[in-house]
């Protein structure tokens, strides 16, 4: 059911894997849920604005953050 949105998720991570090489693992968890607050905040005002693409993108985005900030919680 949920195949296909999370492998966009994970082919946005592993996107951008080679360019950041995990360097969210230096950020710390608190500051990697705030940049996912704000990515769902912009979300909201991209759904208002009726911009899916972007909306959709910014969801993605935000996810990816969660992730990282459980990844760093269960690797500590």
């Amino acid at each position: 059911m949920f195949e296909k949105t999370l492998q966009k998720i994970l082919e946005k991570i592993n996107e951008r894997e080679g360019l950041y090489q995990k360097t969210w693992m230096q950020i710390p968890t608190a500051d990697l849920i705030a940049v996912a607050r704000i990515k769902t905040y912009r979300a909201s005002t991209m759904l208002s604005n009726n911009h899916k693409e972007k909306l959709i993108d910014d969801l993605i985005d935000a996810v990816a953050y969660l992730i990282f900030a459980i990844e760093k919680e269960v690797e500590a």
